[in-house]
């Protein structure tokens, strides 16, 4: 037999479906007595004190009068101790919305009698939701645990079988994986997280908070890195990458603080929060949408992909040294002289900014010093000279605020921000080389020595 799925919101229009009845009108003096009528669905429940319970469920949640139109139906009826066992002892404790999605689904179109039942599934009046038939030896089980105890009581408007539990449709799933299948801006991140096993854990498990880059925030990163798609999931540190951009725990909006975070991967990212309140990690990824409530914690949405920093701030510097156009030679060699170079290479727990001249603004310093390079200048001097590009804290640009005194280093000297010329003293910020990121602090570039 077929059964025809019924949408909770047509129901009313739909069991009012117009039945026509002919009756043989009978003169008065007929003997022939009229047969009984049946009484509907609502009534024989009312009528039982075993479905009290049931009657209270359908009256909080209004569908007395469905229930009691033409139909037919077929419903499945617990009684009040299948209640109870379902931990259901007062439906008024029970969330309307979520009762009428229960008794939705005990109710099936059309009138199934018990030797119509076969194994396999049913649709319910609950929309996308269907029972679980198995019949074994004459006994009528329903999603593989709850018993048909009593079969083929009839009404008007359908039949009722009395079941000994409470069936509970499925909950909708929201998880944090869930979001990220539904929406087409994160189908990179999706393929990703496939890739690196990782779509069970943002299913299952939590509560978390994950930082998510859009599509878009993957191809700047991609096309920043010289890097295709198949490259980022072929890589052996994807996994690594995925799990920088995940908290454990919830962390909304209104609890996101500056400093360091430490990630699901172990190693922190760190946040900032700009002039205008805007939410920055690393100083190079912002956060463009707050808060996507999920059943498994809360999703951030990023315009960039964030990647924990892999080498010091020591090493950065000399593997500048190494590239094409060397940048930082005078400065790596300065700081050697100085024996500065374990200074800038702490661990994790360090917290560190260097204002990192370049070798165009060593080689002007030279000339107005009149010497030949750092070497001809005396120790004491470098020192202080490169002390003062220090600041003991992790500071990324969008940290620094306007007319800021950063303190250094070099004891008693303190750095100037000027925000609105880009400039920290008189030494101009390179915009395109801002927030570098090391494990042990952040890299600025300037286009001129500071002296103190």
């Amino acid at each position: 037999m077929e059964f025809t799925l019924l949408k909770k919101k047509n129901l009313l229009h739909l069991l009012l479906a117009v039945g026509v009845l002919f009756v043989a009108s009978c003169s008065d003096d007929d003997p022939t007595p009229s047969p009984p009528q049946e009484e509907s669905i609502i009534d024989i429940a009312s009528g039982n004190d075993q479905f009290s319970t049931l009657v209270a469920a359908i009256q909080r949640a209004d569908l007395v009068d469905d229930l009691s139109a033409a139909g037919p139906f077929t419903v499945f009826a617990p009684t009040n101790q299948a209640f109870t066992d379902a931990g259901i002892t007062n439906v008024n404790d029970v969330p309307v919305e979520d009762l009428r999605d229960i008794l939705l689904y005990h109710v099936v179109s059309g009138r199934v009698l018990s030797n119509q039942v076969s194994t396999g599934e049913v649709p319910t009046l609950l929309e996308g939701q269907n029972l679980s038939f198995t019949v074994s030896d004459g006994s009528i089980t329903i999603n593989e645990d709850i018993g048909v105890t009593s079969e083929d009581l009839s009404a008007s408007n359908g039949v009722i079988h009395v079941i000994d539990g409470v069936l509970m449709p499925e909950e909708e799933s929201n998880s944090i994986a869930d979001i990220v299948m539904a929406d087409d801006n994160f189908s990179t991140l999706l393929a990703a997280v496939l890739e690196a096993d990782l779509d069970a854990t943002l299913l299952e498990q939590g509560p978390f908070t994950v930082f998510a880059p859009t599509n878009e925030a993957f191809e700047a990163y991609l096309t920043d890195n010289g890097l295709t798609a198949e490259d980022l999931l072929a890589s052996p540190d994807l996994a690594s990458i995925l799990t920088y951009h995940v908290v454990d725990g919830e962390v909304p909006e209104s609890a996101v603080e500056v400093g360091s975070v430490p990630s699901l991967n172990e190693a922190p990212f760190y946040v900032s929060i700009d002039p205008d309140d805007n939410v920055w990690i690393n100083g190079n990824a912002q956060v463009v949408t707050t808060d996507i409530e999920a059943d498994n914690g809360i999703i951030h949405v990023l315009d960039y992909v964030i990647t924990p920093p892999t080498q010091s701030i020591a090493e950065i510097a000399v593997g500048y040294t190494n590239a094409e156009t060397p940048e930082f030679t005078q400065l790596v060699g300065a700081l050697s002289r100085a024996n500065l170079v374990d200074a800038v290479s702490g661990g994790v727990d360090d917290n560190l900014t260097v204002f990192a001249p370049t070798d165009a603004a060593f080689e002007a310093l030279y000339e107005v010093l009149e010497v030949d390079g750092y070497e001809d200048i005396p120790l004491e001097t470098l020192t202080s000279v490169l002390t003062y590009h220090v600041v003991p804290a992790r500071a990324f640009s969008q940290d620094l605020r306007e007319g800021a005194m950063l303190p250094t280093l070099l004891e008693g000297e303190e750095l100037t921000v000027n925000l609105a010329d880009l400039q920290i003293n008189e030494s101009g910020l390179v915009p395109d080389l801002l927030n570098v990121h090391a494990t042990n602090g952040v890299i600025h570039v300037i286009d001129e020595v500071l002296v103190p």
